[in-house]
Order: C-alpha cells, then sequence, then structure tokens
C-alpha cells in the first residue's frame, strides 16, 4: 500500500489592486445621474397624485355646491310662505286669540317727535283692570 504524502504551501499573495480614480468618477456620476432622474419622477409623481385629488375636491365642492343651492332655493320659498300676511293674521286670530286694535290702543312713535310718556289711560268704574289688560292687547 502506498503511502501518500501531500504538502500543503501556503502561498501569500499581497497584490493590492489599486483604485481606478476614474471608474470612481464615473460611478458617482451614474449614482448622481439616476438619483436625480428618480427624484424628477416622484416630483412628476407627486404633482400627478395632487392634480387628481384636486379633481376629487373640485368634484366633492360643485357637488356641495348644488346642494346649498338647493336648500337655498327650500329656504327661500319657506321664507316666502311663512311671510304670507294671509297665514300671520290666521294664526294671529285663532292661535293667539289677537284682534283688530280698536281706536286709542295704537301709539305711533315718531323719531321727529319729541319724547314724552304717554299718560294711562284711566280706569272706567264698573271695569276690572285684567279687562283692561285685555283690552290692551
Amino acid at each position: 500500500m502506498p503511502i501518500e504524502i501531500q504538502f500543503e504551501k501556503r502561498i501569500v499573495n499581497k497584490v493590492v489592486r489599486e483604485a481606478d480614480a476614474r471608474s470612481h468618477r464615473d460611478y458617482l456620476i451614474v449614482t448622481v445621474l439616476a438619483g436625480m432622474f428618480l427624484l424628477g419622477l416622484f416630483a412628476y409623481g407627486w404633482q400627478h397624485y395632487q392634480y387628481i385629488q384636486y379633481g376629487y375636491r373640485l368634484e366633492d365642492a360643485q357637488k356641495k355646491k348644488e346642494q346649498l343651492a338647493e336648500v337655498g332655493r327650500q329656504l327661500r320659498l319657506e321664507r316666502a310662505s311663512l311671510r304670507n300676511l294671509q297665514r300671520i293674521d290666521a294664526i294671529a286670530r285663532g292661535e293667539l286669540g289677537m284682534v283688530v286694535p280698536v281706536a286709542g290702543q295704537v301709539l305711533i312713535l315718531r323719531a321727529d317727535s319729541p319724547l314724552t310718556i304717554p299718560t294711562p289711560q284711566q280706569e272706567r268704574p264698573g271695569e276690572a283692570p285684567a279687562e283692561m289688560a285685555a283690552k290692551r292687547f
């Protein structure tokens, strides 16, 4: 049986690769250009996103404007119906028990007239104060 012997020889290779300045500069230029391209792409994407969002906001604002216009129209109709003098007169007479004032119950004050306090009406004999108060209103 033959014996095999193996010798291991360690080789220390101390070859050092020199840094290529031109290659390093080329890598740097490519990296900067790629960064600028990506930055431009992100800026374009952001602007496009904002454009779409403003479109949605504009559509929502137009819908809200239409809704508010409809509410305004309904409120104008309601105001017109509430200002109807016949309706006001019917409520005043029916629900509140108001009557047309008689002579002497209406006091008209004008801005150019002197400031005077009207004298209270004399109590007539036979009328209770509550009856007079009811007649005043």
